[in-house]
């Protein structure tokens, strides 16, 4: 994933538009690969129902069930995983399955098979789900941080405030300002916040 490095030279107002563009297909690549996943879930889940291993009811269950877990591993889960987190997102994508089974086939008295079935298919869209939509927002976060910092006074006094305290961030805007780009994107102040704080 694209990052901005204040060590190397700023890119121009061309190259930058050119990550943006890669970033924009990615985007539209991982979009389509999330429906064609969603169309083969849901394929799964109305052939359960028709061939009545599963009530409609029970799909339900199972589809809020897993939704709901990818969602919430794909929206907190951090840029760089620790050991933790990986751990907690093994635990949650195979304790979904097996909580899916339990509650269909033991409190809901569903079919067995359907059950199994529907178990199995919940971890699919957990794990798919998950991996997807955390790349789909790494994305869309990398997206927002490429846009210039113009009608924001605040982060532009803020990058003023940062460069008349470091000679070497002025260097990098000064450089940036050359490159016919004078102002500076959010993906840059964020990086010369985390190049302070070092």
């Amino acid at each position: 994933m694209f990052h901005f490095d204040l060590t190397q030279d700023p890119l121009t107002n061309r190259e930058l538009e050119a990550e943006l563009q890669t970033l924009k297909k990615l985007r539209k690549v991982q979009i389509k690969y999330s429906c064609i996943s969603d169309v083969l879930h849901a394929f799964i889940f109305i052939g359960l129902y028709y061939s009545q291993f599963l009530s409609g009811y029970a799909i339900l269950v199972a589809v809020a069930l897993s939704t709901a877990v990818a969602l919430v591993l794909a929206m907190t889960s951090r840029e760089k995983l620790k050991l933790s987190d990986q751990i907690a997102i093994g635990i949650l994508s195979l304790g979904t399955p097996i909580a899916t089974m339990m509650i269909l086939s033991m409190a809901m008295q569903q079919a067995l098979v359907g059950s199994i079935v529907a178990g199995l298919t919940t971890g699919s869209i957990v794990i798919v789900g998950a991996t997807l939509g955390r790349k789909i927002k790494m994305v869309l976060a990398t997206i927002e941080a490429m846009k210039p910092i113009i009608d924001d006074n605040i982060a532009r006094q803020e990058i003023m405030t940062l460069c008349r305290n470091f000679p070497e961030l002025d260097n990098y805007r000064e450089s940036a300002t050359q490159y016919l780009r004078p102002h500076l994107t959010y993906g840059e102040l964020a990086e010369m916040r985390k190049w302070v704080e070092k």
